[in-house]
Parts: C-alpha cells; sequence; structure tokens
C-alpha cells in the first residue's frame, strides 16, 4: 500500500462522502499507525493508545470505528482482552485507480491500483515515502510504559475497593484520568496506596472524628494530600489527640509485593 497515494484517495473520497472530524482523525492516525508497522495486513492497536492520540474517550473510539468499518474503510477483529486488529482498506483501489495523465507513477503503484497504469505516464518520478520503522510497535499496547502506567492505576483502584469505604463496580474515565494526573505528578504508587490505607483506617474508627466518605475520584482531588503519611492523618483526626498511635512500620516498602504483583485488567 502506497501511504501517499492513500491519503490523496482518501481526501478526494471525503468530498463525496462526509465524515465527522474526530473519525477522519481516526483513520489518519490508524493508517499513520500501519505505515510505522510497516505495512502488515493486520496490525494490534488498543483503545487506550487511540484515546490518547485523538483526546477522546472509549465509548467515542468504538462509535468512530464503527463508522470505518460500515463505509468499508477499514476491517475490525475483537480480540477480547487483547487489543483490537486492524486492517486499512485501500481507498485507492476503490475509486478505480485512476490516475492523472500528469501524475507519474511510483513504487508500489501496481499494487495500489491494480496494475492499471496509462501507458504515457512517465517513469518513476514521485518520491517514495519509505515507513518509519520503530522497534516493537506490534502489537502497541505492550510498550512497557504504557502497560506500566496501566498496571500501576489498577492496582490503585483495586485497592481502593479492598478498602471498603465507597466501592466501584468499574474504573470511570474520570477516575483513570485523576489517578494517572497524580501519578505524572510523581507521587509514587506507593504513597498513593498508604494514603488510601490511611483515609480508610480514619473513617472506619471510631477514634477519629472524620466520617466523611468520599468517592475515589473525589477522594483523589480533595483527600489525597490531607490522608498522606507525611500529613499524620492517623493523629490530626484524632478525638484525643494524647492517644496518638506509634509511627507506622515498613513505610512504602511494604506495598513492594502489593504493587508488583500480577493485576488482571481489561483494555480500556
Amino acid at each position: 500500500m502506497n501511504y501517499l497515494r492513500e491519503m490523496n484517495a482518501f481526501v478526494d473520497w471525503l468530498e463525496t462522502n462526509p465524515l465527522d472530524a474526530m473519525t477522519q482523525v481516526l483513520w489518519f492516525h490508524l493508517m499513520a499507525i500501519n505505515n510505522k508497522c510497516n505495512w502488515p495486513e493486520w496490525f494490534a492497536v488498543a483503545n487506550l493508545t487511540l484515546q490518547a492520540k485523538l483526546g477522546a474517550d472509549k465509548k467515542t473510539i468504538i462509535k468512530q470505528r464503527n463508522v470505518l468499518v460500515q463505509k468499508q474503510l477499514i476491517a475490525y477483529k475483537n480480540q477480547g482482552r487483547e487489543a483490537g486488529r486492524y486492517k486499512m482498506l485501500s481507498v485507492s483501489a476503490r475509486m478505480g485507480g485512476n490516475i492523472p495523465p500528469n501524475m507519474p507513477p511510483n513504487k508500489g503503484l501496481t499494487e495500489d491500483i491494480g496494475g492499471n497504469i496509462p501507458p504515457q505516464c512517465p517513469p518513476t518520478l514521485e518520491p517514495i515515502l519509505e515507513p518509519i520503522r520503530e522497534p516493537n510497535l506490534v502489537p502497541l499496547y505492550k510498550l512497557n510504559k504504557t502497560k506500566t502506567k496501566l498496571k500501576d492505576i489498577y492496582t490503585i483502584f483495586q485497592h481502593w475497593n479492598t478498602q471498603q469505604v465507597c466501592s466501584h463496580d468499574k474504573l470511570t474515565p474520570r477516575q483513570q484520568e485523576l489517578i494517572k494526573a497524580r501519578l505524572d505528578e510523581g507521587c509514587p504508587v506507593e504513597e498513593l496506596l498508604a494514603a488510601i490505607d490511611n483515609y480508610a483506617a480514619v473513617v472506619h474508627g471510631d477514634q477519629y472524628y472524620w466520617t466523611h466518605k468520599w468517592r475515589l475520584e473525589e477522594f483523589l482531588l480533595r483527600g489525597l494530600d490531607k490522608f498522606k503519611t507525611a500529613s499524620d492523618p492517623r493523629t490530626n483526626f484524632l478525638k484525643d489527640k494524647s492517644k496518638a498511635p506509634a509511627p507506622a512500620q515498613g513505610g512504602a516498602d511494604k506495598y513492594a509485593d502489593y504493587v508488583n504483583r500480577d493485576v488482571a485488567y481489561d483494555d480500556l
């Protein structure tokens, strides 16, 4: 498949087949990813990767993907918990492969338009757009950094639910965004887990005056700093300060095994 020819054909196709801007952007990103992967027939991309590229939520990605499938611009295979697999369908081929008389062919042209090259076309003059090769791009969801970040997000979410303060059936995009923001700010996973433990101990403990139960997103926005171990919440919220507990033993190290364990999570 020729990258530049497909891009031009898609723009021409849009003149008589209008699409929403978000749908167009998704097609362009998928074509770019296919190019970077060196044009395999099928390539895998996680929803999380596309969400980051488009700045959209999962439902939007699925909706726009379905439009591209219905328009026969792509083919898609659901892989369950694995990243979905995509196949780009040639736009230039479906438009009949018509080449303007003044447009010279380039390498790979016979593959793209079924070999219909007008005999009057001059020799190759058009520059060839070489695919950008990067290591470990297929499937993209296996990039270590992305996988580690997603695992950390789910670790924090699941730990929150184990404290039975205000449990959630499913991690929401807003909760995911706020957890990621805290991690990006430099707050270690272990410190987040310790803050959750401190909050749960205060809410459930009769010796504390704090009784308000936040949802996870409220805790991340309004309560995290108050309940970090460095803020000493297990003393600050005591009804009787003379009964302050001894400093906790183990510190962040006690969460090491919890953070490093395997976490089962779905592709977002």
